[in-house]
């Protein structure tokens, strides 16, 4: 067997005849121009791809990136998604890629691929279907957590399954827009810092047992105008190897395999170097590298019109969607800047009213008079494709936004807002949707799920203990 990292979230394991690709995101930039792999997978390297077989953990576009699979598609391999709730992750590739092995895989389902290749689908957090993989390729058994953190009873029942892991692959840094856009925070003195996100690496890891544990699916840094500031919170793999090793005492070592790197039965590790510590300069060096795509994106902000019916027609349906107990009270508005025209726009959202209306602003501070839980600055374009496309689900990832909260005890309410945002892109909104012979038989098999979501609720919200305590 034999496995090497391509880049941010993606693995290439080979065994025998069977070549399996997990989250292929190999060229350019995901989100807006916000993300960009660090460091970039060489030409070279992705060519020498050739894969039978395309595991894809959940909707994100650095784990679901379209370029990325449309340069897979001469291969013809087999493409395996999670069987989650919705049908939107195997809908969208039929839609839009032509792939013609299409394949779902239940939670808890073993499936083979090859000669003594199998893998095991689980699935994971019923509103933004995630999912981690385990690999059982020859000898050796890798756990490819990703950005999945299952921990409790789900962990346990992998565990057990799964009993001997040589290689487990964990993230270590937030993609969620909190604290991190909120205006005025203090996201390192926050529970979600690099610290605390190496600490929750390092307890999961210890959970699972596993020989090896790769700081993954973190490999990424922002060259966008707007979010070029959030490196500032870069989870250093170097930083948490730190972190692991004063921590863990015993067989478990931590191993840093930046893109390129490579673990093989017959020479072990061969790692592809990379100086963490020019990190700086690595970021000038790449906004250098990408500039025309950088200026490109800019250029189409400042051409947009903001698309009112679009607005409207999404959030007039989502509110519809709302019932007890999965609605909300408060009022919050997008404010958005129309270049062409010098003109502002605050689209409001009325959760109590369930309305929508768009009022043109008279100075850029109007927005603060308004009677709002909180507003959400973010461009043009970005809006228009939300809306469109049903992407919010993708909103808070890219970091392309600035939340300005208006009223106290408004975190809350942002965090239940991008919550049912998911939930409703995602096919559970209305709530009546979720009662299929598809999706009860889900809630069935992923029956340990509903205990370890009040074990978190008790454990990190009612006593506030640090997160890691979920992995003890």
């Amino acid at each position: 067997m034999k496995f090497t990292i391509i880049s941010h979230a993606c693995v290439y394991i080979e065994h025998k005849n069977t070549r399996l690709i997990i989250d292929p995101w190999l060229i350019g930039s995901c989100y807006w121009r916000s993300w960009w792999n660090y460091p970039e997978p060489d030409e070279g390297l992705i060519q020498s791809l050739k894969p039978t077989h395309i595991y894809i953990t959940h909707l994100h576009w650095d784990h679901y990136h379209g370029p990325s699979l449309r340069l897979l598609e001469k291969y013809d391999p087999e493409v395996i998604f999670p069987k989650h709730f919705t049908k939107r992750l195997i809908g969208d590739c039929r839609k839009f890629f032509k792939f013609t092995k299409i394949r779902e895989i239940a939670h808890g389902q073993k499936i083979e691929l090859g000669d003594d290749f199998k893998v095991c689908s689980y699935q994971w957090n019923p509103t933004i279907i995630d999912s981690a993989l385990v690999i059982e390729a020859g000898t050796r058994t890798i756990l490819n957590a990703n950005d999945c953190k299952i921990f409790g009873l789900s962990l346990r029942h992998l565990i057990s399954n799964h009993p001997k892991i040589d290689f487990v692959f964990r993230s270590h840094s937030s993609a969620s827009p909190l604290p991190h856009c909120i205006k005025g925070s203090l996201p390192n003195a926050s529970s979600r810092s690099p610290t605390n996100y190496g600490k929750e690496f390092t307890f999961f890891s210890r959970k699972t047992k596993a020989l090896y544990s790769i700081p993954f699916a973190s490999s990424h840094y922002y060259l966008h105008p707007r979010t070029v500031k959030q490196n500032k919170y870069y989870s250093n793999p170097e930083f948490v190897k730190n972190i692991f090793d004063n921590i863990i005492n015993g067989n478990q070592n931590c191993k840093i395999m930046p893109s390129g790197s490579i673990w093989s039965e017959e020479k072990g590790f061969e790692i592809n170097q990379i100086d963490y510590s020019q990190f700086d300069i690595h970021i000038n060096e790449g906004i250098k590298k990408h500039l025309n795509s950088l200026d490109a994106q800019v250029s189409i902000e400042r051409k947009t019109i903001l698309n009112k019916i679009a607005f409207h027609r999404y959030f007039q349906s989502f509110l519809k969607s709302l019932f007890f107990p999965f609605n909300f009270n408060f009022r919050f508005g997008f404010l958005i800047k129309e270049y062409i025209d010098d003109d502002s726009y605050l689209c409001v959202v009325d959760g109590k009213k369930k309305s929508t209306y768009i009022q043109k602003n008279s100075d850029e501070n109007q927005y603060l008079r308004s009677s709002l839980s909180f507003v959400i600055n973010t461009p043009i374009n970005v809006f228009n494709d939300c809306n469109t496309k049903k992407m919010y689900n993708c909103f808070g990832a890219s970091k392309l936004l600035e939340i300005d909260i208006l009223d106290s005890g408004s975190e809350a309410m942002i965090f239940k807002l991008f919550t049912l945002l998911d939930f409703y892109e995602n096919g559970c909104l209305p709530i009546y949707k979720l009662f299929n012979w598809r999706n009860i038989n889900i809630i069935i098999i992923r029956w340990r799920e509903f205990f370890d979501i009040i074990y978190y609720i008790i454990m990190v919200k009612v006593f506030r203990k640090n997160i890691c305590k979920l992995y003890e």
